[in-house]
């Protein structure tokens, strides 16, 4: 697959996986549901400048917190889809609130509804909470209240507040699904908490559950005393769920004031801050002798953070957890901070009930944000700093820029923050028949104003869903032009290509929009492998351009896609979310992968899938450096790809590890290990121990019985100085080894420029340091065992950067944003205040704050709707021995495949840059040419360098345009320079 072609397959995959992680998300994110926008109304004339007041305070008013606050309780009726009372339902109310510990919000409060469908919970929080009801026979239902942008899917409680008619309907369509929890030994977990869609269960002896959810994906998510929280991804019905918990590793520890006394504080939240993809963050308060103690870890490297409404203390190093391993206690030094509390209100003095305030100090390179509750805003531990503010009111408009706030000495409350109803687009999305859909989603994105690109611009609408008639409303919109899009994420199934254009002029709403969805037809099929086993959670992808789905295999291997419009489509399968195709036997990846089929509307069609066996097993051992066994490592294999464009080390670097979605394989007591369910192919193992240390070996056959060992880790340390003396006062540090792809990355307050990062396994690293006073970058080794001291950093001067942002004729494109990013930064984002990082009517920006060195520019549209250029990300190297830099002109190439539009085929792959060559030397050398392709037809070779695409600069560091230029429609001629001086003209075919 050509680097074009990669880039356009992952997109499908990556929008299901954000699917997925939407509804992990909904675990834990406090007032979810699946709410639509609020009400809206008729557009008032935006201030510029919103007002905002401010009442300092030497010490911030005392406030009860909400953990010891007393309890409210909710009571209502649970009934079927026909309005009947429902018996023997399990009700549960779950939160997230923000200001709550883990252990406060990880279990749910539940009841069971009596004959007459009544139910009744106590000892809840005065906090938001999620309603939810399952019985057999049913899909959950939610409770929500409300109409149209006005429905929430939450009801927010106070102290004392005892809620009635918290009635909810289950709906029609439940599947029964079943599975067990196991911990690492394979043993049963009784008791264990799972979750699925809006359903609870809690396992027996013997490990298993049973409960109902709706049809279609599932993400079963599991937790108990003792354990970390695991999970496992499958289609329902079909598949048997195994979930795997790992036993609990514990941070302790106490927060003090900085001082001799050393005075412990009590009621600060302490947060266990993790790296990489984990939604398990997880905190706890301290308790009168300021001692806390946060459970459910995983293991690995964790950095506690303490804030309390005087105070900020951050640890001075990353405590590296083991498997089940409880940390000796870590004394935290918090230091003077202050607490910012404010309220965000609606036109007509209303509160906002669902949304945000960051707070971002550019020049400090701070920022941070919290969620609304009930209109109001608190932030604790908020350090000294000259604050831009952001708001964010889901349904509402913000203003175009709020007064900032300067916090020096003082707390800072009664801060007030308006916003506007704005205005709504109305419609309905029917089927062929005219009949409402309801349970889609449903977008709004505006196209900015080329004659004002830089003018006041709404985040658009989006979280909105179709109602059982199929109606919606988008509201807090501005007058514009909008993209309005359909899509349906939880269950797979035909919606249009391309959106809806909507012109909501001034001061006037947009009613009666009609979308309607295409006809459809159905397609079932199967995996399975040249001996006929299926393969069970096979991912299945369909394309055909333009339209494209995914869903999993059940354990039996079928699939089945209930709504594809009519077309030819191509059905590929793929191992998990990360991993490549599935191959046909006695194929390699550069071939050709799937089947082709036809689907035609109100038809069924059918398709089997025959890929290479995933039968495979690998065993071996893992030792330490002195050739003993290593109980507790955690082995990961990933499949070599064959391809000729493949790199040195791309299994390494490009890995699946520590998906969490894969079952952990955990070496015994005597350090072996046997991975099964393995895909033909060479494999690359990797053993390592969450936090610190690890092994790698390569080029493993199926069959082979190996031995990892891992060396002894060491520790790196230094110190970070800016330029002409003293040490920032945070600072972050990110380290790399490009060979391998092992990275890590902390944090670091008021050590005096001091840093240290433990259990780091030998390699050679890249270190990136990021500060509000600059950035900078160095090279050193880690010996196997050996500290590595005294690396010192001095931090290069921010920079201004400036430049135009010009057509690949030359010509000034309007309404770009662009940002520079090297690792750990980012500048010029949304938190410009003025928008000088969005190009003017001369293609003109300027980024201020951006880091030096090799970074990375991105230029991309306004929106997140169909645009006329593509998304652009360029390598550049920034000088800082000037404070602006004046950056010769930035090329874009315009979109020739516009949605609902096909992209034509080429057949190139090129060859894939090794680790660690310098992104400004890119060459475009290809590595495959498939036969018979348009490449191939042409007379593109293997070993070519293509230099330029219809007189465009491809090579080194505009090789970035490549793909924008060659994404074009079927029957384009383009015309490839290449180095040796010829000219080769490709036209583009049809995908195979």
């Amino acid at each position: 697959m050509s680097g074009d072609e990669r880039s356009r397959a992952t997109g499908p995959v990556l929008l299901v996986v954000a699917g997925l992680v939407a509804a992990a998300l909904w675990w834990w994110r406090d007032g979810a549901g699946g709410a639509a926008e609020p009400g809206a109304g008729d557009a008032g004339e935006l201030p510029v400048q919103a007002p905002v007041t401010a009442l300092p305070e030497g010490r911030p008013e005392l406030v009860l917190p909400v953990h010891l606050g007393e309890r409210a309780s909710i009571a209502g009726t649970v009934r079927d889809p026909r309005g009947q009372p429902v018996a023997g339902a399990q009700v549960c109310a779950i939160t997230r609130a923000e200001m709550l510990a883990s252990k406060d919000t990880e279990k749910p409060s539940c009841a069971t509804s009596e004959r007459d469908g009544h139910y009744r919970i106590e000892g809840l929080f005065g906090v938001r909470y999620t309603v939810m009801a399952s019985a057999p026979g049913f899909a959950p239902g939610v409770y929500q209240q409300g109409q149209g942008a006005a429905l929430r899917g939450w009801i927010d409680l106070r102290p004392k507040m005892e809620a009635l008619g918290i009635d909810i309907s289950l709906e029609d369509g439940g599947v029964e699904i079943h599975g067990v929890v196991k911990d690492l030994s394979g043993g049963p977990v009784e008791g264990a908490q799972v979750l699925a869609d809006r359903s609870f269960a809690w396992t027996g002896a013997d490990g298993s559950f049973s409960m109902w959810v709706k049809e279609g994906p599932a993400w079963v998510m599991a937790s108990a005393d003792g354990y970390a929280p695991g999970n496992e991804d499958g289609v329902a019905p079909g598949h048997a769920f195994e979930v795997f918990l790992t036993p609990e590793s514990v941070l302790v520890g106490k927060v003090v004031r900085t001082g001799e006394g050393g005075e412990p504080i009590e009621g600060a939240q302490v947060f266990a801050m993790g790296g990489g993809w984990s939604f398990n963050n997880r905190s706890a308060y301290t308790d009168a002798n300021g001692e806390f103690r946060i459970d459910g870890l995983e293991p690995g490297a964790y950095k506690p953070r303490a804030e309390a409404d005087d105070a900020l203390g951050v640890g001075k190093e990353q405590v590296i957890l083991g498997l089940g391993e409880t940390s000796a206690k870590i004394v935290i030094e918090a230091h003077p901070a202050f607490l910012l509390e404010g309220t965000v209100v609606t036109e007509g003095g209303g509160s906002c009930d669902d949304g945000n305030v960051s707070f971002n100090d550019n020049a400090q390179g701070r920022s941070d944000w919290v969620s609304v509750q009930a209109g109001q805003v608190r932030k604790r531990g908020v350090l000294p700093g000259d604050y831009q503010i952001s708001v964010h009111c889901t349904g509402f408009v913000a203003a175009e820029r709020y007064d900032r706030v300067k916090v020096v000495d003082k707390s800072v409350t009664g801060l007030r923050w308006e916003v506007t109803k704005g205005q709504s687009i109305h419609g309905v999305v029917v089927d062929g028949s005219g009949k409402g859909v309801e349970k889609l989603n449903i977008s709004a994105s505006a196209k900015p104003d080329p004659n004002n690109p830089r003018a006041h611009q709404t985040e658009g609408a989006w979280g909105v869903v179709t109602d059982a008639q199929g109606r919606f409303e988008l509201a807090g919109l501005l007058p514009a032009t909008y993209e309005v899009s359909a899509n349906s994420y939880s269950r797979p199934r035909a919606t249009p290509a391309k959106p809806t254009i909507v012109v909501l002029p001034e001061g006037q709403d947009v009613k009666d929009i009609r979308i309607e969805l295409p006809p459809s037809g159905e397609l079932r099929g199967s995996v399975r492998d040249p001996q006929g086993q299926p393969i069970a959670k096979a991912n299945v992808g369909i394309n055909d351009g333009v339209h494209w789905q995914s869903t999993q295999a059940a354990d039996d291997g079928s699939f089945h896609f209930a709504s594809v419009p009519g077309g030819e489509y191509r059905v590929t399968a793929s191992h998990g979310w990360w991993g490549g195709s599935m191959r046909k036997p006695g194929t390699s990846d550069d071939d050709v992968q799937g089947e082709v089929v036809e689907v035609r509307d109100g038809k069924v069609a059918t398709v089997k899938l025959v890929v290479e066996s995933s039968s495979g097993r690998i065993s071996g051992q893992v030792r330490d450096e002195s050739g003993g066994p290593v109980a507790d490592a955690f082995i990961e294999s990933t499949r070599e790809s064959d391809s000729a464009a493949a790199s040195a080390g791309r299994a390494v670097r490009n890995g699946r590890w520590g998906s969490f979605w894969e079952q952990p394989n955990l070496t015994d007591q005597d350090g072996k290990f046997t991975l099964e369910g393995l895909p033909t192919g060479k494999h690359t193992l990797r053993a390592h121990r969450k936090g610190g240390g690890e092994a790698i070996v390569e080029h493993v056959e199926l069959g082979s019985d190996v031995v990892l060992t891992i060396e002894a880790a060491g520790r790196m340390s230094g110190t970070v100085v800016v330029r002409g003396g003293g040490a920032p006062e945070e600072f972050t540090i990110a380290v790399v080894d490009e060979a391998t792809g092992y990275r890590r990355g902390d944090q670091f307050f008021r050590t005096g420029g001091a840093w240290s990062l433990a259990e780091l396994p030998a390699g050679k690293y890249k270190v990136s340091v990021s500060a509000g006073a600059g950035t900078a970058e160095a090279h050193t080794t880690m010996s196997a065992g050996k500290d590595t001291s005294g690396v010192r950093i001095e931090l290069a001067p921010k920079v201004t950067v400036r430049g135009t942002v010009v057509d690949t004729d030359g010509k000034p494109v309007a309404g770009m944003e662009v940002s520079v990013q090297s690792p750990g930064t980012w500048s010029g984002s949304g938190a410009d205040e003025n928008k000088l990082h969005v190009t003017d009517e001369q293609g003109r920006y300027e980024v201020a704050n951006a880091p030096s060195g090799q970074v990375t520019i991105q230029v991309y549209p306004r929106g997140w709707g169909d645009s006329e250029y593509s998304w652009s990300s360029m390598p550049a190297q920034l000088s800082n021995s000037a404070s602006v830099i004046e950056l010769p002109p930035i090329k874009v190439a315009r979109r020739r495949v516009k949605d609902g539009e096909a992209s034509g085929e080429l057949g190139i792959k090129y060859k894939e840059s090794e680790a660690g060559v310098d992104p400004l030397a890119r060459q475009m050398i290809v590595a495959h040419v498939r036969p018979g392709s348009p490449a191939a037809v042409g007379g593109i070779q293997v070993g070519d360098e293509v230099t330029s695409v219809d007189g465009q600069d491809v090579s080194g560091p505009n090789a970035y345009l490549y793909h924008a230029l060659t994404n074009v429609p079927e029957g384009t001629t383009l015309t490839f320079g290449l180095a040796s001086g010829k000219s080769v003209a490709v036209t583009a075919g049809k995908k195979p």
